[in-house]
This record gives structure tokens, sequence and C-alpha cells, in this order.
């Protein structure tokens, strides 16, 4: 048997406004609408210190934006055409993109659709 690593979350994971952007996209759902993506999973599991957040969700721009004004969370529309937004909270930032496919592309630019597929 390997013996399994035992992972310490840094405290930028561990922060109450990761979770309550977390929970807020969540919406109680015990299939996650939201999950972290990218750099903090790597950085986490290989113990490096955690500087950018991405979060990736199956809900649309538009309903990511409703869901954390209406929770009080300060959101910028930073990349509406690509299903990206950022919320800050608690002076961090959080990059929320939706599940998106490439529907078109030139190889530098993206027609994209919106997804809900893992």
């Amino acid at each position: 048997m390997v013996p399994v690593k035992k992972i310490t979350l840094p405290n930028a994971v561990k922060s109450d406004a990761l979770a309550k952007i977390i929970a807020t996209l969540n919406g109680g759902d015990k299939n996650p609408q939201a999950l972290l993506v990218g750099g903090v999973v790597r950085n986490v599991l290989v113990g490096k210190s955690v500087h950018d957040i991405d979060i990736a969700t199956k809900h649309k721009p538009e309903h990511v934006m409703k869901l954390l004004s209406d929770a009080g969370v300060q959101v910028i529309p930073t990349g509406l055409d690509h299903g990206t937004v950022t919320a800050v909270l608690e002076e961090q930032n959080f990059e929320i993109t939706t599940l998106r496919r490439d529907v078109e592309t030139d190889g530098r630019h993206a027609v994209v659709a919106f997804t809900e597929n893992w």
C-alpha cells in the first residue's frame, strides 16, 4: 500500500470569502455547480502557495453575476463573451468562468458555446 500524502490547504483556499462564493454558486445543490480549477488545484497538490483562484461553473455568466450580486459580492464582467466574470470579496479576486467549448476558432480567437458538461 502506498502512503497517502496529507494535503495542507493554504489560507487562500480556506478563506471565508472563497467559501461564500462557492456556497453561493452551488446553492445547496448536491451536485457541484462550481469547482476550483487550474493553478489553484495544482499548487495545493504540490504544496506551493496560491495566488490566483479560478472557479469553473455550470451557470451562465449573467446568472453568476446575479447570484453573487444578490449575495453582496462585487462582480466585474471581465470577459462575458467567453463566460468570465471576476468576483471581488474581502480584497480577494476570484475569476469565475462558465463551462464552454470552442465552436469556431482561428487559432487565437474563439467563438464559444456554454455547456453544463464538466
